[in-house]
């Protein structure tokens, strides 16, 4: 085990001031000087940061726990074997009180963050011993924590429940890095020790932006299980990876996120990109400690406001609070260059997110036009407290645009002209009219 205490430079993100431009076509709000870019999140050195690293590599073999005797039946040789990634099988031998007879044993399972389930357990070929296997069929990544106990019902119509054991889902098959910090416990392979050490320099840098903009930090450590380039992020999953864009995921049953790295070759759909960065070792271990800031803003959603409110918002809240969230207001700026006009944000907002490239060959414009509307916002209306109390409105079940009225005084679609002038397109944003409900045709009986 390593015990590292790290101090580190300043990381600024964008904060430039741009050129002052007077952009022309259809869709720029033409007649204007363009405003500068407005500043983006500085972060403050990180000095001593502490944390413990050490190489996980695991076997297969069993895991014993100590028996216990609940209401006379007696549960022996309780052991627990890793499975990864077809599930956790748990055997236990009951043996019921005189007179008693089992008519089933389930295995229930309850998750880090209160996710639960049972798994049915069968007679296996011992006398008394009982087997069952949770996530057998997969579905379940790696390292999550887990709360097991054996429920019997028997033939009095009693309910008979050992008390938990505490189980981590080991993965056996390979060596894997373990990093832990005051912020987060971080598992990968395939990267060097240095990977580790970006992903919890990141989450401390990110620290205080999380604590001011949702009015507090996470009430857990959560869990970040990070996946060399390729396909083996889909191991665990029935089929595999649906999405090969897959980049990074989030569970709030689980209180964990699992993320791929970026290979070095430019994704198919990505290679026009024209914001694309040179890959090397070091991008990809940076990048992957940005990923992993914005699925932990989404386990801070999940905590603070039941991460409701549509995906632009969503996604690009998530993308604001990284290290990392890129050129956005550039961006913005130079589709504005090239006439196009943004969708507006009002009701669902615009779409265009993981798979549709954009006029520039980017990928995640809905992502990056929120994470351009929020840095506007809290540049503009009151800074971090201001999101703060749009996070605990929402937190009440007020919509986002009836929050974001509450907080400012404007509403929402005055907000969006605002906006839409800061980055150069016509203010009027182009709403798709609401169709009024029709009742559908009387259907024409068969035969007719």
């Amino acid at each position: 085990m390593k015990q590292g205490f790290f101090g580190f430079a300043s990381l600024l993100l964008i904060g430039i001031l741009g050129l002052v431009v007077v952009f022309g076509g259809p869709a720029l709000a033409t007649g204007r000087q363009q405003q500068p870019f407005l500043p983006t999140a500085t972060f403050l050195p990180v000095e001593n940061l502490e944390y413990t690293l050490e190489t996980v590599a695991l076997t297969a073999d069993p895991i014993v726990f100590e028996d216990q005797t609940v209401d006379g039946y007696v549960f022996s040789h309780m052991t627990y074997v890793t499975q990864y990634p077809q599930g956790m099988q748990f055997t236990v031998i009951i043996t019921p009180p005189e007179g008693r007879e089992i008519l089933g044993v389930n295995v229930m399972y309850e998750s880090a963050g209160g996710g639960r389930g049972r798994a049915q357990a069968d007679l296996t070929a011992n006398p008394n011993e009982w087997q069952g296997v949770p996530f057998d069929r997969g579905g379940l990544p790696p390292w999550q924590k887990f709360k097991i106990t054996f429920r019997v019902s028997d033939d009095s119509g009693a309910s008979i429940e050992t008390a938990p054991v505490d189980v981590v889902y080991i993965d056996p098959t390979r060596e894997w890095y373990r990093i832990e910090s005051q912020d987060v416990i971080a598992y990968w392979f395939d990267f060097p020790e240095e990977l580790g050490v970006e992903v919890v320099t990141a989450l401390a840098q990110v620290r205080d932006k999380y604590e001011k903009g949702f009015g507090g930090l996470l009430p857990f450590k959560p869990i970040v299980v990070i996946f060399p380039p390729g396909d083996s992020i889909g191991e665990f999953e029935p089929g595999g990876i649906a999405n090969p864009r897959t980049t990074g995921q989030a569970s709030d049953d689980t209180q964990s996120v699992v993320l791929r790295v970026r290979g070095l070759e430019i994704e198919e759909i990505r290679k026009d990109c024209i914001w694309n960065e040179p890959r090397d070792l070091a991008w990809q271990m940076r990048f992957a400690a940005s990923v992993a800031t914005h699925e932990v803003a989404h386990l801070y959603q999940f905590e603070f406001f039941d991460g409701r409110g549509p995906a632009w918002w969503i996604e690009g809240q998530a993308t604001f609070f990284e290290t990392d969230s890129g050129p956005f207001d550039q961006r913005m700026r130079h589709l504005a260059e090239m006439g196009i006009d943004l969708a507006t944000l009002q009701d669902q907002g615009p779409s265009g997110m993981v798979g549709s490239p954009a006029a520039d060959g980017c990928t995640h414009l809905g992502y990056e036009m929120g994470t351009s509307f929020i840095n506007w916002l809290v540049n503009t209306y009151g800074g971090y407290d201001m999101h703060r109390q749009i996070v605990e409105l929402m937190d009440s079940n007020v919509s986002l645009p009836n929050a974001l009225e509450q907080v400012t005084g404007v509403t929402f679609l005055d907000l969006e002209r605002q906006w839409r002038t800061y980055i150069g397109l016509n203010p009027e944003p182009v709403i798709p009219p609401t169709l009024e409900y029709q009742f559908p045709a009387t259907p024409t009986p068969f035969g007719q």
